[in-house]
């Protein structure tokens, strides 16, 4: 088949990104031609991608230049669309070969130049590449974009629904409710990485719900797999992903202290500006200076994302026990990994707490550890908490993996010290029953089979 597949933005990083990287290789990998428009621009290129190039100036026509890609029976070009050099994104990030700003801070011009300049590079993608699928990242402004190119050419598109466009751009501002209503509207089908994405998005923007279907999204289970031999030195609890307050990783380390039983390690792998806030946390926590700890990283979260944190170290009921502990733990950050990198980190860990605070659409990096026999713990809310629940389905021990959103440092401390409990034999057959979930559920074989079905 051939199908174009618009992204917008990089194919590494962020969920949204590592999803169109690992879907698009994987459509090459089974035969298909794709056309891939996104901006990524970085040396060298991923092995997926046989040719890459640019848009002209007014995206009328394109040029691209071979590469030496990895074998595979099918072809990917990518092709950045020229979009006069400002990137609009959901949150803000500096990225290496263009300039970022955040969807809520573009003017009422440069919101239109965007949609402009895509549109007219989609048009051209159409009218040369013939597709039989179009796929169409985010809710904003990409579905937008597809409805005013499609309807110049009579094509058809699917959305991929992904959560930070609806948090960080629909939500936040009413001008992009209208967009995401006739972007959404005009689909031929609107794809949910769970169950929770879909009621999300339609709780916000509706008159498309006919159309909406649920397809999980995946982890790379030929790079995230289980180690061949188990380490036997003491248990590692991780925290993988982005360091942002959204996150909550403060909620990780304040429940580290409130674990008992055996010693472990605790490890912080990912990137961001908020790392240095929660080193600086996890140093007040050692010190036992909890009103440091707050004011840590007050300066970089909101009031709403330290609230569970403030009241916790404010209840009185943490006591000498809490503080010596604290003293005893020492938090490892290993900054940030690339997939490649991560998936020779990650099946070290023996449990891995995703302790998001604000919803997920799905949940990858849950899924990646499970895929290498790792058990993730979540918070029992959107679509990581579905993750959750269903890796408990597979292990039949419901309530092991998820802990009380609504109280989220003593339960996470709780479920991890569960876990931690369990002998290692035991959690590491475990570990093989989740990997051969994720594998028959969530490989991106799996994910691509669906998605093109979706679209039939």
């Amino acid at each position: 088949m051939r199908i174009i597949f618009w992204h917008g933005y990089l194919l590494t990083g962020t969920g949204s990104n590592i999803l169109t990287a690992n879907v698009v290789r994987t459509f090459r990998k089974e035969g298909h031609d794709v056309f891939l428009m996104c901006q990524h621009k970085r040396t060298p290129a991923p092995p997926f991608i046989d040719e890459e190039g640019n848009f002209a100036e007014d995206n009328l026509s394109y040029q691209t230049v071979p590469l030496d890609p990895e074998p595979a029976s099918g072809r990917c070009r990518l092709i950045r669309p020229a979009i006069g050099g400002l990137l609009p994104v959901y949150v803000y990030d500096k990225y290496p070969h263009i300039e970022a700003k955040r969807f809520v801070d573009l003017t009422g011009e440069e919101l239109d130049r965007y949609v402009e300049t895509n549109v007219t590079a989609l048009v051209t993608a159409i009218e040369d590449h013939r597709p039989d699928a179009i796929f169409i990242g985010h809710e904003v402004m990409g579905p937008y974009i597809a409805k005013l190119a499609c309807e110049r050419t009579g094509a058809k598109y699917g959305v991929q629904l992904h959560g930070s466009a609806l948090e960080y751009a629909v939500k936040e501002q009413d001008r992009y409710v209208p967009y995401a209503e006739q972007g959404l509207g005009a689909a031929h089908r609107v794809i949910g990485g769970s169950n929770y994405m879909l009621e999300a998005a339609s709780s916000v923007v509706g008159g498309w719900e006919d159309r909406g279907v649920v397809v999980n999204p995946g982890g790379d289970v030929d790079l995230f797999k289980p180690r061949a031999a188990k380490k036997t030195e003491e248990p590692i609890v991780s925290f993988v992903g982005k360091l942002i307050p959204q996150k909550g990783v403060h909620h990780f380390i304040a429940a580290l202290p409130l674990v008992s039983g055996p010693g472990f390690r605790s490890v912080i792998v990912g990137g961001g500006k908020f790392g240095d806030s929660l080193k600086q946390l996890a140093s007040a926590f050692r010190s036992g200076d909890f009103d440091r700890a707050v004011e840590a990283i007050a300066a970089e979260a909101s009031p709403k994302m330290t609230s569970a944190l403030r009241e916790f170290l404010g209840s009185g009921l943490l006591g000498a026990d809490y503080s010596a502990r604290a003293r005893e733990i020492s938090v490892e950050f290993r900054g940030h990994l690339d997939h490649d990198q991560l998936s020779g980190v990650l099946p070290g860990f023996d449990v891995m707490v995703v302790s998001s605070i604000v919803p997920e659409a799905f949940g990858m990096v849950a899924a990646e550890a499970a895929a290498c026999g790792v058990l993730p713990i979540t918070p029992d809310h959107s679509g990581i908490g579905e993750v959750g629940a269903a890796l408990e389905q597979a292990l039949g021990m419901p309530g092991l993996l998820t802990f009380d959103s609504h109280d989220p440092i003593r339960s996470m401390a709780k479920t991890i010290e569960a876990l931690l409990q369990i002998p290692g034999d035991q959690r590491s057959d475990m570990g093989k029953v989740v990997s051969k979930f994720t594998k028959e559920n969530w490989a991106w074989e799996v994910v691509t089979r669906r998605l093109l079905e979706v679209m039939e």
